[in-house]
C-alpha cells in the first residue's frame, strides 16, 4: 500500500509557521475533515517542499472530497498536477508554482505539494519513487 500520509508525517523535520496556506484554511474549517499544513518538509539533503494534508473522517467525506477535486477513481493511487489557487483544476508541469496531488483512496487521504521549480518537482517525483520501491520490496 501507498502510505503518502504515513511516510510524510513519519520522516517530517517540518515546522508549523503563522503564514497558513489558502488551501489549509479552508479545509481545517470542515468538521469531517482532518487538515495538516507542514512547512518546510525534506525531499532529499538540499530540497524542502510544503505540504497540505487532508484526510477525510469518514467514507461520505471522501466521498465529498473526490468530487471536489474531480477524483474520477476509487482505488489506488490518484494524482495530477493542479494550479496553485485551484488544485481541482489540472495544470501542465511549466504551470509553476503548483501542487503535485496525490490521493491515496485507501486511506481517505490527499496530500498536496507546493512545487515552485522544477528541481522541486525532480525532487519529489524521485522521493515518492523511492517510498514505492521500498514498500513494494519491504514486503
Amino acid at each position: 500500500m501507498y502510505l503518502v500520509l504515513s511516510l510524510a508525517l513519519a520522516v517530517c523535520s517540518c515546522t508549523r509557521e503563522a503564514d497558513e496556506d489558502p488551501l489549509y484554511l479552508k479545509y481545517s474549517l470542515r468538521q469531517d475533515i482532518t487538515a495538516a499544513q507542514l512547512n518546510g518538509f525534506r525531499i532529499n539533503d538540499s530540497v524542502k517542499v510544503d505540504v497540505v494534508i487532508l484526510v477525510a473522517d469518514d467514507s461520505a467525506s471522501w466521498q465529498s472530497m473526490k468530487e471536489e477535486f474531480d477524483i474520477r477513481t476509487s482505488e489506488g493511487v490518484t494524482s495530477w498536477l493542479g494550479n496553485i489557487d485551484n488544485p481541482r483544476q489540472r495544470v501542465k508541469r511549466s504551470e509553476v508554482p503548483l501542487w503535485r496531488a496525490m490521493a491515496v483512496h485507501d486511506d481517505h487521504t490527499i496530500a498536496f505539494y507546493r512545487i515552485a521549480t522544477a528541481e522541486e518537482f525532480d525532487a519529489l517525483r524521485e522521493y515518492q519513487l523511492t517510498m514505492t520501491e521500498n514498500n513494494i520490496f519491504a514486503k
